[in-house]
């Protein structure tokens, strides 16, 4: 939202395009996505093509200097990139060539990145290929989830188009290729890659924690129901793999090595809510997680 403002002030703004509206919710409502509301209430024109043939007419009728994307979702064709005079930017959250694809924060966490950030690029056919144009870095936070640390690279990326925008339109920036030896991918998140495996480290499985929070959420079983955990934190002392313990104001699970302490929880069909919450509610001795 931040790099659409942004725009919509420093450009001549001629449309936005983002996904189509979808049922949301347990309603199953059809809703606009969050661009296309903040875009109208800029008063923007707002187009919703639903295939990149779509996409590809939509950018076709309109004459354009540049496009900019970010974390559109549709696969753009070749013909597209070539519509406007300028190319087509991609505003893409990690600091390329490392982690090219569609899920670079999730997967800066998992593999305990220090540093990430958002890098503006030329498009080009490949998966996240083009010529890079300039990039903003930031450090990850220790506790930093991913929908903390995305919340961050928006407002870095609308830092960014600020900074190196104008130049590129005006052909004063010239993009400069990758390194391919440096390249990694981030795949897009399968179902099963959030559930939670008791025997890893401490600091692993809170790393997974993290980087599903707060969608779709980490998850484990507990008396056979499934179980989210949406935050904690590495604590001090040793329990067996999954086992649960309260101590105090604090309620602890027990992985492969050392434990966690845990803030965050949303047990099935619940809301979320505090886990010392959670435990004040449950019946008899909590036991484990598996």
């Amino acid at each position: 939202m931040p790099a659409l403002e942004t725009l919509a002030g420093l450009t001549d703004l001629r449309m936005v395009v983002t996904r189509p509206d979808r049922r949301r919710g347990r309603g199953r409502v059809m809703s606009a996505s969050q661009v296309k509301q903040r875009a109208l209430e800029l008063d923007l024109e707002v187009r919703q093509p639903g295939t990149s043939q779509q996409l590809d007419a939509e950018i076709a009728s309109t004459t354009l200097d540049v496009a900019v994307v970010a974390a559109y979702g549709v696969l753009v064709r070749p013909e597209t990139l070539s519509r406007p005079s300028g190319g087509m930017l991609n505003l893409h959250f990690s600091l390329l060539p490392r982690w090219r694809g569609a899920a670079p924060v999730e997967r800066a966490i998992l593999a305990g990145d220090r540093t990430t950030g958002v890098t503006l690029m030329q498009m080009a056919e490949g998966l996240d290929t083009g010529g890079l144009l300039s990039a903003w870095e930031t450090a990850i936070g220790s506790d930093e989830t991913a929908g903390e640390l995305s919340e961050r690279l928006a407002v870095g990326a609308a830092e960014l188009l600020c900074e190196a925008l104008l130049p590129a339109v005006a052909g004063h920036a010239v993009p400069f290729p990758q390194d391919e030896g440096l390249a990694t991918v981030a795949p897009r998140i399968s179902k099963e890659e959030p559930r939670l495996d008791w025997a890893g480290q401490a600091d692993e499985v809170n790393r997974t924690i993290r980087a599903f929070s707060p969608r779709p959420g980490a998850f484990t079983n507990w008396r056979d129901q499934r179980f989210k955990i949406l935050r904690a934190r590495v604590a001090h002392g040793s329990l067996d793999p999954g086992r649960l313990e309260a101590s105090g104001r604090t309620v602890r699970v027990g992985t492969g090595r050392g434990c966690l302490e845990l803030l965050s929880v949303q047990p099935a069909g619940s809301r979320s809510m505090r886990a010392t919450d959670w435990l004040r509610g449950v019946r008899g001795v909590p036991g484990r997680f598996e």
